[in-house]
């Protein structure tokens, strides 16, 4: 259970980040679900009973302003679930990939799981321990459709595995989740462009994908942001 313990799911307003905040809302915690996307991360909030703060990831100022709000509003914060990601690129051959989706990529997906990680550590010091969670890929050690987001979950990964080590002696503990074949529309839109270059019809590519639902990594971040998992470390594999 996560009765008592705030639970800040940045990239909550879809996918993984939204059924996330469900499951942490129906075990108790107090979630606070941040987003770009202010209209679907508001109602996401809304229907969880939760609080919903805007924020851009690749920007250091709006990062520190979503954890002056949680400061303000709980004076702590218990676990950090950092699952906002974009794909871009997909099946571009590496020659041709353009320097502004690669920079666009990491920096949503890498710079921005340092930078939730960085200022979220006052709040989560300040509750004398924490949990941190970050959203990889298998894409990071099976390969990737686009280059950009294959190197940036690689790195997400060699973050995770830093902090874990920097971050135990202070009883904040730290894991990479690495979902794969997860129904969300990132995912789909990726499988869009492999139905393109086969020549089959969508349907057809997301039945043969055997796509997971989002709900089942939710349920093992939720297993992971609670006191059950407190033995826990080191890079978690889903479906």
């Amino acid at each position: 259970m996560l009765t008592g313990k705030v639970v800040l799911v940045v990239g909550g307003a879809a996918g993984i980040g939204r059924a996330t905040a469900e499951v942490c809302a129906a075990r108790g915690a107090t979630v606070v679900v941040a987003d770009i996307d202010a209209q679907a991360g508001a109602q996401v909030a809304d229907r969880v009973g939760g609080l919903f703060v805007p924020v851009n990831v690749t920007d250091a100022a709006s990062v520190q302003a979503l954890m002056a709000t949680i400061a303000a509003r709980y004076g702590h914060l218990n676990v950090l679930i950092q699952a906002a990601g974009i794909l871009q690129g997909a099946y571009t051959a590496v020659e041709d990939f353009p320097l502004d989706a690669w920079q666009a990529v990491l920096d949503v997906n890498l710079t921005g799981s340092f930078l939730c990680a960085r200022y979220a550590l006052p709040l989560l010091k300040r509750a004398g321990s924490g949990v941190i969670l970050l959203i990889s890929s298998v894409a990071a050690v099976n390969g990737s459709s686009s280059v950009a987001y294959g190197a940036s979950k690689g790195g997400v990964n060699g973050l995770g595995l830093t902090l874990a080590r920097r971050l135990a002696a202070e009883g904040i503990r730290v894991n990479v989740v690495m979902p794969g074949n997860i129904d969300t529309t990132l995912k789909r839109s990726v499988i869009a462009v492999e139905a393109e270059q086969a020549g089959v019809s969508l349907e057809k590519a997301v039945a043969a994908s055997d796509l997971g639902a989002p709900e089942g990594v939710a349920r093992v971040l939720a297993w992971l942001a609670s006191d059950d998992a407190d033995y826990v470390r080191g890079v978690i594999v889903t479906r």
